[in-house]
């Protein structure tokens, strides 16, 4: 498994690490501290060091990576190998490619800021990029996982994939029982509307910092919480600088990194992302639903999918701080609502983005493909 980050794998793939062991297959993770991490020895997997992926046009810590995941590869020789992530799907797709590896599976968490991107440089990057993606995602023993039907469109229409070598899965779960249903008791006052995630501008920072001074000039009755860090040596992070004078302005309440996500969606009355990246299905949503939370978020791909519009949200324009602001009044104002918004969601997480569901999913695609590679090796 070649995820992006290691907090990543123990956020978002551990139980499906752990249904990988409880199979009694050998599971190799392969990101930046994986090597060195007591936990994962502890767990009974092979920790695998990449380097960090360079930044922009750092070309040489791109292929740095690139080298070390052909080396990782060339020395473990997986059965599977599943990378997750666009930036290392890409990568591994071609290194498998040259290598003629297989089978390998790709998980697309969204199409972040490469389909997101405005401007002209960023157009001819996509469109620079679109023959090599054709080459690493396609051929015999590739299979792409897509989060959301509007990533798959966009590469089906640019023929980078089809249709028999991809699949929907819907996110990366939930686990009910870690995240259970807890209607909103009005013991906060204010209440708390909460924005979880990494300080990026295009998960919609800058315009919750915005909707929160919207409704504050009018005297609107709530605190305005941020949960996430800044990312100094990323462009389009907020800066370090922004987050403390809106905290020091007491426009938001700027907690830093939070690990205890389950008791700080409790806290809550409404979860907020008014997110126009390139997201998959944004676990921060799921996890509010699944607890029982009104969410408030964007009309983008990924984030449509956690949200049904005037069922368990609403769903704004992006890059729009007077919508957002509008949104998040009206629920703070009807708490009826709220609580129906709130039922609501934990239903459609029951149904459709239960943990269990999505890794038995993922597994059946691991079969699948160790199946076809059975067949075709019998063959030749």
């Amino acid at each position: 498994m070649i995820p992006n980050h290691l907090d990543f794998f123990w956020s978002h793939r551990l139980p499906l690490a752990d249904a990988i062991l409880n199979r009694g297959w050998k599971l190799y993770v392969a990101t930046d501290g994986a090597e060195s991490d007591p936990k994962l020895s502890a767990m009974g997997v092979k920790g695998c060091a990449l380097p960090k992926h360079g930044r922009g046009l750092d070309i040489m810590g791109q292929f740095r990576l690139m080298w070390h995941i052909y080396k990782t590869i060339k020395n473990t020789q997986p059965d599977i190998i599943h990378a997750i992530t666009i930036r290392y799907a890409f990568y591994t797709g071609l290194i498998t490619r040259l290598m003629g590896y297989k089978p390998a599976i790709y998980t697309i968490a969204g199409l972040g800021s490469l389909y997101t991107a405005p401007g002209l440089k960023a157009k001819i990057m996509r469109a620079l990029l679109v023959p090599f993606m054709r080459f690493a995602f396609s051929g015999q023993g590739k299979h792409i996982i897509f989060q959301n039907p509007d990533d798959q469109e966009k590469m089906l229409v640019t023929k980078i994939t089809s249709l028999e070598n991809s699949t929907i899965i819907r996110g990366s779960g939930v686990n009910l029982k870690e995240f259970p249903y807890a209607p909103y008791v009005a013991g906060t006052n204010p209440p708390i509307v909460l924005f979880s995630s990494r300080l990026m501008r295009e998960k919609g920072i800058a315009d919750f910092i915005e909707a929160a001074l919207i409704l504050k000039d009018k005297n609107i009755n709530a605190r305005f919480q941020v949960a996430g860090n800044v990312y100094e040596d990323n462009a389009r992070s907020m800066t370090r600088a922004e987050m403390e004078n809106a905290h020091d302005l007491g426009v938001i309440e700027w907690l830093g990194q939070c690990h205890d996500m389950p008791d700080l969606l409790n806290r809550s009355k409404i979860v907020v992302l008014p997110s126009y990246y390139g997201e998959g299905v944004p676990k921060v949503l799921l996890e509010a639903a699944s607890i029982g939370r009104p969410i408030v978020t964007c009309d983008t791909p990924g984030c449509r999918e956690a949200v049904m519009h005037e069922v368990n949200g609403l769903l704004v324009a992006p890059q729009s701080p007077q919508d957002l602001a509008a949104a998040i009044a009206k629920l703070l104002n009807d708490s009826a609502l709220c609580d129906q918004y709130g039922a609501a969601g934990r239903k459609l997480v029951e149904e459709d983005f239960h943990v269990d569901a999505v890794i038995e999913k993922t597994v059946a695609v691991y079969d699948a493909m160790l199946e076809d590679a059975h067949i075709n090796a019998l063959r030749r």
